[in-house]
């Protein structure tokens, strides 16, 4: 049996980030275990690093609030819905702030000294307005972030036709997000699993775990399909399928579930926007190779990975009303990814009370990509035990446990708008 300091379990954008910060300083065995299974979100991601946007709840949130906005007027009632903004909570506002200004240095870095490009572009975010309910979502936004209005942008209308000429002429304005910028997602996953591994990192690669060994309370090993891996510390970094991980380290559950979300990505086309844009319809990003990738649905439905007409048709509708151009477009693929959804949208991060030689690092729900640089950092903290650049009591498992240890956390989204 192999033994190694630290042996991570998955690796996604999230584990190959730990894995790329573990092994810096070229001082720690590190083995990363992985295997692809259909869904997996880091191979599903639209690659946006939308601290703002995720944070302000743009896409299911604003999709409801409309909604609701013209049901009323319809009705008679008039007035808007009493529904606030999905704000998210501080401590992942600031967390997701930080981990984006660690972007540009980590860009450096990794193509520097490790001659590999994950496509850091500066597009920035724009929310693109049609109507009076989109308008008065946005205001919400604005109202409900006042120490954030530095990175927030109005753009009239006659500005936004002049920075996007290919935005519908029927677009009333926009709200800009300035930092929420864009890297290929597949880029970034293999750009952090390469700088891990000539920092002497071991890669299983296409390897399944098929279990846990413990020696009272402590983790002490691995199981794999081709054999057991003994570690000092084990990292859960398994994405929609970390739960059966912990299960195994440590007996107990843990609240991360799959939550599908349909993309479509068109053939390559000529270039036509120059930020990423996001609207009450859907999020419209265009990649450095040409392709424009359309998503996304919010929705729960286990380890299904099917695509349903029903909701591609949705979402190229939608980007068609935004970029009339995209008329013209064919669709290359279309697929499902199964984000780590947790109940409070949250991360889980650290260890687990009465376990040593385990630590969490899952459960990033849609923010994967734009989190994992500090969870990298973070993590790597931890395992040093050295302070950690966020406090990481908001991120415990320990948050989903009542006053005798019992879990309390659900199954499903309760924070989130359906």
């Amino acid at each position: 049996m192999k033994q190694y300091d630290i042996v991570i379990c998955g690796g996604g954008v999230i584990g190959a980030s730990v894995a790329y910060h573990l092994s810096r300083e070229r001082d720690l065995s590190i083995a990363v275990v992985d295997y692809k299974y259909p869904g997996n979100a880091s191979r599903a991601s639209a690659g946006g690093l939308w601290a703002m946007g995720e944070s302000t709840g743009l896409g299911c949130g604003v999709i409801l609030f409309k909604t609701l906005s013209k049901q009323m007027q319809e009705s008679g009632e008039g007035g808007s819905p009493e529904i606030k903004p999905h704000i998210m909570p501080k401590p992942f506002f600031d967390m997701a702030m930080l981990s984006n200004q660690l972007y540009p240095a980590l860009y450096d870095d990794l193509l520097t000294h490790h001659g590999v490009d994950f496509k850091f572009e500066r597009t920035g975010l724009k929310f693109v307005m049609f109507d009076k309910y989109d308008k008065l979502y946005a205001e919400h936004i604005a109202a409900a972030i006042p120490d954030r209005q530095e990175h927030v942008r109005w753009v009239s209308q006659e500005d936004l036709h002049a920075q996007e000429p290919n935005v519908s002429r029927a677009a009333i304005g926009a709200m800009e997000f300035e930092g929420d910028h864009q890297i290929n997602p597949y880029r970034l996953n293999e750009a952090y699993l390469e700088a891990a591994r000539q920092n002497g990192v071991e890669l299983y690669l296409n390897t399944k775990v098929t279990g846990v060994v413990r020696q009272g309370n402590r983790v002490v090993a691995v199981e794999t399909e081709n054999g057991k891996l003994g570690c000092g510390t084990m990292i859960n970094a398994g994405g929609a399928w970390a739960e059966k991980l912990s299960l195994w380290a440590t007996g107990v559950p843990m609240p991360v579930f799959p939550v599908k979300g349909q993309v479509i990505v068109s053939e390559k086309l000529p270039k036509l926007l120059n930020g990423c844009l996001t609207t009450s319809d859907c999020y419209i990003a265009q990649k450095d190779n040409g392709e424009v990738l359309i998503g996304s649905t919010t929705e729960e439905r286990g380890f299904d990975t099917t695509t349903d007409m029903k909701y591609i048709k949705q979402l190229a509708q939608g980007a068609m009303k935004s970029i009339p151009e995209l008329k013209k477009m064919n669709i290359k693929r279309c697929w499902a990814g199964l984000r780590p959804g947790s109940p409070d949208e949250l991360p889980i991060l650290g260890a687990v009370p009465d376990i040593d030689g385990y630590l969490n690092a899952c459960g990033h729900f849609r923010t994967g990509m734009l989190t994992s640089a500090i969870t990298g950092k973070v993590m790597n903290e931890v395992v040093r035990g050295l302070p950690t650049t966020i406090d990481l009591a908001p991120f415990s498992y320990s948050r989903f446990l009542d006053g005798q240890g019992k879990m309390i956390g659900n199954y499903h989204l309760d924070v989130a708008l359906p």
